[in-house]
């Protein structure tokens, strides 16, 4: 989408600054991979445990509730110098290139380890948190009557869209500090629905919405608020189809537990489809 590389730049380029720490042990940053669901609340989250070792990076999900609290896998962070496990030569903090790590002692249940933390700014968590929300985002599914293989010239094609995917998706992510968690929430809230018929001449359909699904009691000559009518058939295209294309505009933004937060701009999530209109031919009779 259109808000990929906005987002991703400052992360990526964390990423390829944690790649090059292995002189000063700070493990690499960790791939963020999404359990592909879509909704809100806090995610399964990618930063901790991979493969049975802790990754420094960015948490998702529930943050602990305040310093020295446990985190939703039961774990609690100290920093360093107050974790009482480290002899007193140890490093516990360091900056490299302009950012700086602080060293902590992830407590779980039955393990614990030291851990590099890179203490990011919230815009940062926040850009994390959008970049995950924009892997959980679906392309948006296409409703309408006529159905799109059955198009009809000059007969108005009622749109929609599924609206349970048609809902704001929010993500958390957090990172622990010495002084308590820093977190970010971002939401991307769906504000409109986009229909980009693929005819000539063809102006795009904007709703607000997710669009009313036609039912038979509503007959032929009801309207709708989204709604399409195609002005030319379909077999004037050498593939004898309109490629069309349905869109969802999102806006996106963050807020913080240590900052006012802001907008992100808008993503858009989008599906393509084939489109057959024909004509209806009339018989005249004397």
């Amino acid at each position: 989408g259109d808000g990929a590389d906005r987002w991703g730049q400052p992360m990526r380029r964390l990423t390829a600054l944690l790649v090059c720490l292995g002189a000063v042990a700070v493990p690499a940053w960790p791939v963020y991979a999404g359990d592909g669901s879509a909704g809100s609340g806090g995610g399964t989250g990618s930063g901790g445990l991979s493969g049975g070792s802790v990754m420094a990076g960015v948490q998702f999900g529930t943050p602990p509730s305040g310093k020295a609290r446990p985190d939703s896998s039961g774990c609690i962070w100290f920093p360093a110098g107050e974790a009482q496990v480290f002899d007193g030569a140890t490093v516990t903090q360091k900056i490299v290139n302009g950012v700086n790590y602080e060293l902590f002692y992830r407590s779980c249940p039955t393990s614990g380890r030291g851990v590099w933390v890179p203490q990011v700014p919230p815009r940062s968590l926040g850009l994390s948190a959008a970049d995950e929300i924009e892997q959980r985002l679906v392309e948006p599914t296409l409703g309408s009557a006529p159905p799109a293989d059955s198009g009809i010239v000059n007969v108005g094609m009622w749109l929609w869209t599924d609206p349970a995917l048609y809902q704001p998706v929010s993500i958390t992510a957090w990172v622990p500090t010495p002084t308590g968690v820093a977190w970010a929430t971002t939401t991307a809230t769906p504000v409109r629905l986009m229909f980009a018929p693929g005819e000539p001449g063809g102006s795009a359909t904007v709703c607000q919405g997710p669009g009313q699904p036609w039912l038979t009691p509503f007959g032929d000559d009801a309207r709708s608020a989204c709604m399409y009518t195609y002005r030319h058939s379909s077999e004037i295209t050498a593939s004898d189809v309109f490629a069309a294309r349905f869109s969802i505009v999102w806006s996106v933004a963050w807020q913080s537990n240590v900052a006012s937060g802001g907008s992100l701009g808008a993503y858009t999530t989008s599906s393509d489809h084939s489109v057959t209109v024909g004509e209806i031919q009339a018989v005249v009779s004397n």
